[in-house]
């Protein structure tokens, strides 16, 4: 399950529990791409719950924030 939040705000820590939660329902995984980057207490958060997490770059590129993301990234999650 992907979250694509094209806004300007820094994603909250409440949208990346969203998000999870919402996986969890869902029996799924997930990942979170922002435009705008991530609070601090989202990117911490999201840490904890193994999400990994992207931002998209002015190519639309998505590029790793956390370790969680390094690891699919290099394709290894």
């Amino acid at each position: 399950m992907a979250q694509v939040d094209p806004s300007v705000r820094p994603a909250s820590l409440r949208d990346v529990e969203c998000l999870w939660l919402t996986a969890m329902t869902e029996s799924a995984d997930c990942v979170y791409f922002s435009l705008a980057g991530y609070a601090e207490e989202a990117r911490a958060r999201a840490d904890q719950l193994r999400v990994p997490l992207f931002v998209l770059d002015l190519t639309g590129t998505p590029q790793p924030v956390n370790a969680m993301a390094d690891a699919l990234d290099a394709g290894d999650a």
